[in-house]
């Protein structure tokens, strides 16, 4: 494999290196492996189509990313854009390689094994997270994708969850409910869910921006003031509105279980990601399904402990509410009667708050790592 001389820099694709009269120009993967493609076909200007074909060929990202990546590699070659010596932009098609005098050498395998061995352990393994779906956007624009796909997926969550909560009590033997309860309920989900989501995002999207090694606590954190702050409008709004309109006075929750399901989420999804997954980038597939299973189990888990301690969710703020109304056919009794227990009882609570909790865990999970084409 050649290494090339240009200037007073030599590039060696080999050791996946850089250097500048002997230092070593530090460059991230990607940046590198497109400096190492332009200066292959420097005889040619190379049409952008290419470049994502060849260094972002497992990935999607925009021409502004390109753009970034040319900019830092001009700045490490001390290259200027008005009269580049090495790259030239070549207006509506792409970039070219300029420098004239560029000197190829073979390089041995077996020359200069320690330096090599070095640079490539302080180098980001290329072929492990770091190479997964890359996103060069600026943090701020990265913040507002990571809020805009939690309030989807948790909205999406909730939908799912209340049109199923609805159809299975209306298909209940003995129950009251009409199927038409199926799409009130499914409103009701994906509005708390699209709320949740929301207050977990924005929490985990402000928590990127702490030191790596306080990540997964500040997600915590984070995701649990998020989901308190959406708990505690939400319980201040449903009691005031039920007061306001109808004149019926629940206990209703809710600050409470924000702060606990959104600090669940935060944890489930910080021991999940990486730093690169989230702001560099973000898993793809079945990595990225398992991310969100493991939000899902651990703000399951947390419902669990929610619901032990007598403190509902969604669900059962919506039976307490119903009990409390004259005519309503919106109880969950029909629900602990199915499984054994006289009235909407613990081990209903349990179940249903669990099942919400993991629906929404998924969604969340699934929107956070959503990257927009």
């Amino acid at each position: 494999m050649p290494r090339y001389h240009f200037d007073e820099f030599v590039l060696s694709p080999r050791r996946r290196l850089l250097l500048r009269g002997g230092s070593e120009i530090p460059l991230i993967p990607r940046y590198f492996d497109l400096l190492v493609f332009l200066v292959e076909r420097r005889r040619e200007a190379v049409h952008r189509r290419d470049i994502f074909d060849r260094v972002w060929s497992d990935v999607i990202v925009s021409d502004s990313a390109l753009s970034q990546a040319i900019r830092t590699i001009r700045r490490a070659l001390d290259d200027d854009p008005k009269e580049p010596r090495f790259i030239r932009t070549v207006s509506r098609h792409g970039y070219r390689f300029v420098y004239a005098d560029v000197r190829e050498e073979e390089e041995n395998a077996s020359e200069g094994d320690g330096p090599i061995k070095v640079a490539e352990a302080a180098a980001p393994a290329r072929n492990t997270e770091t190479s997964r779906q890359l996103d060069l956007r600026p943090p701020h624009v990265l913040a507002l994708a990571r809020w805009e796909g939690a309030s989807l997926g948790g909205g999406l969550a909730g939908l799912v969850a209340g049109a199923i909560g609805g159809l299975i009590l209306a298909a209940i033997p003995g129950s009251d409910a009409s199927f038409a309860l199926a799409p009130v309920l499914a409103l009701i989900g994906a509005a708390c869910g699209a709320a949740g989501g929301a207050g977990v995002g924005a929490g985990l999207a402000a928590a990127e921006a702490a030191p790596p090694s306080w990540r997964r606590a500040a997600m915590v954190v984070a995701g649990g003031i998020g989901g308190n702050v959406i708990g505690t409008a939400a319980q201040f709004l449903a009691r005031w509105s039920l007061d306001a309109l109808v004149g019926l006075r629940v206990e209703i929750t809710g600050s409470f279980q924000g702060l606990v399901i959104g600090a669940a989420a935060g944890l489930g999804f910080g021991l999940a990601t990486s730093v690169n997954e989230t702001w560099l980038g973000g898993p793809l597939g079945g990595r990225r399904l398992r991310v969100a299973a493991v939000t899902a189990a651990v703000c399951g888990a947390a419902a669990l402990l929610l619901a032990i301690a007598g403190q509902p969710l969604v669900g059962g703020t919506i039976h307490a509410i119903a009990t409390a109304t004259s005519g309503s056919h919106a109880a969950l009794t029909p629900l602990g009667r199915l499984i054994g227990e006289p009235d909407f009882g613990p081990v209903s609570r349990a179940i249903i708050g669990t099942g919400e909790a993991v629906v929404f865990g998924l969604g969340l999970g699934l929107g956070l790592t959503r990257r927009p084409k």
